[in-house]
């Protein structure tokens, strides 16, 4: 590492299959910035004591976080944005001195993402599958793109339950609590269905009814794989014909944490179109 060199990195567990140093690498070249960008594994219970290693280092402006450590961060970082007080979760870390401020532009990425792919969210009835913190990073920008409905389904009962009283704080009654027999109540289907889980890391399926694919929503798994998410599959085996995964949500929420730390918008398009090329 060069004395000017700045030093970014990413924390998650597993973290081999991200894509984020190539992306950042292609966002620091439009600039001319020298960023090094790596990857950093972090044991379960350890981020930080990974995070404290990470920031000693000289030159470090930030991290971006992703799965499991998104609740971790929150308590780790010194102060937070809005949209991270909001989300109730961090993915983005910016240096400022000795304060390091916690953002998440994880809402962001997802709804830029699917306005890309020429979903409008005005109006829609949405179910997101998970109640962790990449679901509660992006339910406030969902609210805010105008949905109608937003039903959260997650194993865990009760995480969805705290989720959905949480989120009906911001605009009452706008979330409801799924499961098996509310759908059957429902009185129309789902416009778009969200995978929030980790789940298709490991080729597992959410324990969910196939029930929810009967209005042949769009599909959107906010994980991303070199072939379609076994999520993705079994929406297509329901006949839906509009699947799309994470790779550009990617792309989007990493545009936005660039932009905290350098104070530059990157261009998205091609770095995305690069990506697709060399899944």
């Amino acid at each position: 590492m060069s004395a000017s060199q700045t030093m970014a990195c990413v924390f998650g567990n597993p973290i081999e299959q991200s894509k984020s140093p190539i992306i950042h690498a292609l966002f620091a070249e439009q600039f001319d910035i020298d960023l090094q960008y790596v990857k950093r594994f972090a044991e379960a219970d350890a981020f930080a004591f990974s995070a404290d290693e990470f920031f000693s280092l000289p030159n470090t402006i930030g991290a971006n976080v992703t799965m499991p450590f998104k609740h971790d961060a929150l308590k780790w970082v010194s102060s937070l944005s809005s949209q991270a007080k909001r989300a109730g979760a961090v993915n983005t870390i910016i240096r400022k001195g000795s304060i390091f401020e916690g953002d998440n532009t994880d809402g962001v990425g997802l709804v830029n993402d699917l306005k890309d792919h020429g979903v409008d969210l005005q109006g829609l009835n949405i179910l997101v599958v998970g109640a962790g913190g990449a679901a509660k990073g992006v339910l406030p920008a969902l609210i805010d793109a105008g949905t109608n409905q937003l039903s959260v389904y997650n194993r865990s009962a009760d995480k969805a339950i705290a989720l959905v009283n949480e989120t009906n704080h911001y605009k009452d009654n706008i979330a409801t609590v799924y499961d098996d027999a509310a759908y059957d109540e429902a009185k129309e289907g789902f416009d778009l269905i969200i995978n929030a889980t980790s789940l298709s890391l490991y080729g597992k399926l959410p324990q969910i009814s196939d029930l929810v694919f009967s209005n042949k929503p769009v599909v959107y798994d906010m994980v991303y794989q070199p072939s379609p998410t076994v999520f993705m599959q079994k929406a297509n085996s329901f006949g839906c014909t509009n699947n799309i995964d994470g790779l550009g949500m990617l792309v989007n929420q990493a545009a936005q944490s660039f932009y905290l730390w350098f104070g530059h918008y990157p261009e998205v398009g091609k770095v995305h179109q690069y990506l697709l090329a060399n899944k």
